[in-house]
Order: C-alpha cells, then structure tokens, then sequence
C-alpha cells in the first residue's frame, strides 16, 4: 500500500478521461480544474533543519517512514500538462503549461493529519503566477524526451529539463532510464500552500507510473542521471549534501481538482 501511495504522490484516450472525469465531487466540493499530464519526480534527503524554515506551523517536515522512497523528505516535480481544462470541458487558462513544483511531506503537529505541503515552484503560464498555492515564479521551462522501443518491450526513456528565470535561477534534470511494466494507480490527496497553511486543493487521479529508482528498495534501472539546482531561495538545500531516494515517471496522469 505504501509503494501504490509513493507512485501516485503527485504532486494520465477518450475512454480513460470519460471515466474518471465524470466522477461527481461530494457535497461542499467544487470542482475546479481538469488535467491530463506527464509528470517525472526526483525525491530526495535534505537538511531536514534547513527544509522546516520552509514549512510553517502547524505542520512540520515528516520523512516517509518506509517503502520505495523511504526517508524522501522533499520531491521535486516536473509536470508537463498537455490539456488543462475547466469543468466544463473548455481550455482553461491557455489549455496547456509546464511547471517544476517542490513539495514537502508533512504532518499537522495540532491533528497529527499527514499531508504534502508545496513550498513553491516555477510556472511557464504567466497567468497562473503565484499560482493556486501562491508561491509560484515564472519561468522558462525546455523539456526534451525520447522514448525508444520495439515490439513488446517496455523501451528506453530519456528526459531533458531546463528552468530558467529573470533573477539566475536554474534547474537542470537529465536522465535516462530503462522502463518496465508500469502500475496504474486512483487516488485522491490534499496539498497544502506553504504560502497559506489553511489553504489546500483535493486531487482525485488517476495514474501510470513507473518507478525506475529506488534506493531503498534496490531498484536501478536509471543508466544516466544529472540534476543540478542553482536557486538562490534554495541554495542552503541544494549545497551538495542533498541525497537522491528515488526517481518515478508517469506517463500518464489524470486528475481532478477540487476546493472544499
């Protein structure tokens, strides 16, 4: 049950989106936001000291306890959303964007209630800067991927990110990757805004990924990987102390959004 929780964490043909986005929200939701989206997440160990000043009362930093990515207290996550619709089914702001999200488990120290709490990111859609959790940045985001396969086997996979933005900041992802039989996952969250400690989003979803690394587990099936972040909010993170736990791709991700 952990690794099915790891796997969908995030931070998805016509059948598949009818499927799941005709499921009604409860009463007292709103839906808000439809999205279909190729995702890859880094999870790493950070200065666990250093990572709380970025979490605010009442939650504090809780490394997962076990499975796959055990002891990750901090994900990166690249999120390519190809269609991004309202809940009427129309283009929403552009109908389409590319972000990079840091997002951090937490746990509420007044309710003991376990969550991920986004502690801000960069966003290529000026028009969705600051962003639902307000603490998105502007950017420009370059993605390259290549995916190389024949007959039957699961292939080879290799992704390229760059951000950059007006102040210096930058983030560099390569990696390369042998795929397998990946495992199809729904499931439904909370994330928190750093920003705004009451304010959360519920995500209903459903996903496709595949964990090509995991430290604890002893899985390795990455045959290159260079992540490199130089953002000055985060330099006392990223100092070279910084532990890699895991790497998943999803190459489809389906979700919905909901306010409460």
């Amino acid at each position: 049950m952990l690794y099915r929780y790891i796997v969908v964490l995030f931070f998805i043909g016509n059948g598949l989106l009818g499927g799941l986005f005709l499921i009604q929200p409860v009463s007292a939701e709103s839906l808000v936001e439809l999205n279909a989206e190729t995702r890859l997440l880094v999870a790493l160990r950070v200065g666990q000291e250093e990572l709380q000043k970025f979490v605010p009362p009442p939650w504090q930093v809780a490394p997962l306890p076990g499975g796959p990515l055990k002891g990750a207290n901090i994900f990166i996550v690249f999120i390519d959303s190809y269609l991004i619709q309202d809940p009427q089914g129309k283009p929403f702001k552009g109908g389409m964007s590319r972000k990079v999200v840091y997002a951090v488990p937490s746990k509420n120290m007044q309710t003991s209630e376990m969550v991920t709490v986004v502690i801000g990111g960069f966003e290529t859609n000026n028009d969705n800067v600051p962003g639902p959790y307000k603490n998105y940045a502007q950017a420009t985001i370059r993605k390259e991927q290549i995916l190389k396969g024949t007959n039957m086997e699961a292939g080879r996979g290799e992704e390229f990110w760059e951000v950059r933005d007006n102040h210096g900041a930058l983030i560099e992802l390569r990696v390369q990757y042998q795929g397998a039989l990946p495992l199809r996952v729904k499931s439904e969250q909370k994330l928190y805004s750093a920003a705004e400690p009451t304010f959360y989003r519920i995500y209903r979803q459903e996903t496709v990924g595949d964990l090509v690394k995991s430290i604890p587990a002893g899985i390795d099936r990455i045959q290159s990987y260079r992540f490199h972040v130089a953002v000055p909010k985060l330099n006392n993170l990223f100092n070279g102390t910084e532990q890699l736990v895991g790497v998943a791709t999803y190459p489809l991700f389906l979700r919905q959004v909901f306010l409460p």
